[in-house]
């Protein structure tokens, strides 16, 4: 198989796993539901506060905010819009709006049961497709897209969406990985121990178009696209693993896309994802005495403002 198609089953298999999210990213350690809201709370909120920050949105009172409608593209469990719920003045979330989107359908039911049960205010949620959202023209203050670009199929169709539903004067601000996070290499050095032959492929960009990783690439693009004040930069933070069992729970999905990936389906029916999750724990305990480590994430974070 030669590397392009290797990306492109890579990228139908990611896209699959995110629609049947709710069967796929289990373990017998945690439901879908709480794997998604540890990865954001350890992962995505960190890089959300920074480029929300970089946006000019200040998050920590020192500066007023004015009354906003703010669209959170590719939500998955909602990063963003809790981020706002709690540090935005209630009296500024009163009058502005929020629309999370999505195009997984179980990433939506959960956003729907957190407005209702978080309580957030004037939040709705629908499952949107990045490509082509079907949103008005010209009708937000800020669009953000945290970890998204980079998986989306046309993601220069993506791009150009954001900027037309943006307002003249609005604020768009991206995240993409600039590096693989650690756990990448150390997945690869646990396949590699398994006692058989176990591929190990990953792609950190499954879009053909652009190089969202290229702090250049992305910095030139956006001034290509007309907008302004483009800011662009590297931003570093760790999360902590808790356990062999905390590393699996959170990677049940990734284990799963892998071996969809990159397994012939008499490998996987050899050795199922069960045995899989096995030897990952059994690996990482004898590797970590059954402790805890930290996994470290290098993030670009862009931000542009769509001209007057």
């Amino acid at each position: 198989m030669s590397a392009q198609a290797a990306t492109l089953k890579a990228a139908k298999e990611l896209s699959k796993l995110f629609e049947t999210i709710n069967k796929a990213a289990t373990s017998a350690n945690a439901s879908w539901e709480d794997v998604l809201l540890d990865n954001a709370r350890r992962v995505s909120t960190p890089l959300v506060i920074q480029m929300l920050t970089q946006m000019g949105i200040d998050l920590h009172g020192n500066k007023p905010i004015a009354p906003f409608t703010l669209f959170e593209n590719a939500c998955g469990a909602g990063v963003v819009a809790p981020v706002l719920q709690k540090t935005v003045n209630p009296d500024v979330l009163a009058k502005s709006s929020i629309l999370c989107g999505d195009f997984s359908t179980p990433c939506i039911g959960l956003v729907e049961n957190r407005i209702k049960g978080e309580g957030w205010v004037n939040t709705k949620v629908k499952r949107i497709d990045a490509q082509k959202t079907e949103l008005e023209s010209a009708s937000f203050d800020y669009v953000t897209t945290n970890i998204g670009f980079h998986v989306i199929p046309d993601s220069e169709a993506a791009l150009d969406e954001t900027i037309r539903i943006l307002k003249p004067g609005g604020v768009l601000g991206f995240t993409t990985w600039h590096r693989p996070p650690t756990w990448v290499d150390e997945l690869q050095e646990v396949f590699a121990s398994f006692p058989f032959e176990a591929p190990y492929t990953w792609t950190l960009q499954m879009t053909p178009w652009g190089k969202w990783t290229d702090v250049q690439w992305v910095r030139k693009t956006l001034a290509a696209k007309g907008l302004e004040d483009v800011n662009v930069d590297i931003y570093a933070h760790l999360s902590k693993v808790d356990s062999p069992s905390h590393f699996i729970a959170q990677n049940a999905m990734m284990l799963d896309w892998i071996m969809d990936s990159a397994w012939s389906e008499e490998l996987k029916n050899s050795h199922p994802r069960e045995e899989v999750q096995g030897l990952v724990k059994d690996y990482l305990e004898k590797k970590y005495e059954g402790g805890s480590w930290d996994i470290s994430w290098i993030s670009l974070i862009a931000s542009a403002r769509k001209p007057l």
